[in-house]
């Protein structure tokens, strides 16, 4: 994992620079021994200590450098994932909910968004 590649980043947002810091050392620690963690803005926004419209941005800033993956996370209104979508377009309006057997439409489901970390 590649997490140099935010060092630019630190000269262009020096406000963000220490949050930037914090983000690359939080992910190398998830990096040791872990496939496939998912991140969302909240988790990232309470290790760190940082607002969580911070987080989404330095992980939207890890995502354009290949560190992390965005994907989004469809769940039911009783919280049962419904699937992983690489965009919002490729969600489909209906989709199975296998706990239950039973369909749910878009009205029922939200979307979620989170990061996968690139292994």
């Amino acid at each position: 994992m590649e997490l140099t590649r935010l060092e630019k980043y630190k000269n262009q947002f020096k406000d963000l620079s220490e949050k930037i810091s914090s983000l690359q050392s939080f992910l190398g620690t998830l990096g040791v021994g872990r496939s496939n963690a998912i991140l969302t803005p909240y988790v990232v926004s309470v290790k760190l200590h940082i607002p969580e419209t911070d987080a989404f941005f330095l992980l939207s800033l890890a995502a354009r450098e290949d560190i992390v993956h965005k994907k989004f996370q469809v769940w039911t209104e009783d919280h049962n994932l419904l699937g992983d979508f690489e965009s919002t377009n490729s969600i489909p309006e209906t989709l199975t909910d296998m706990q239950s057997g039973k369909e749910v439409d878009r009205d029922h489901f939200f979307v979620d968004v989170v990061f996968e970390l690139e292994k």
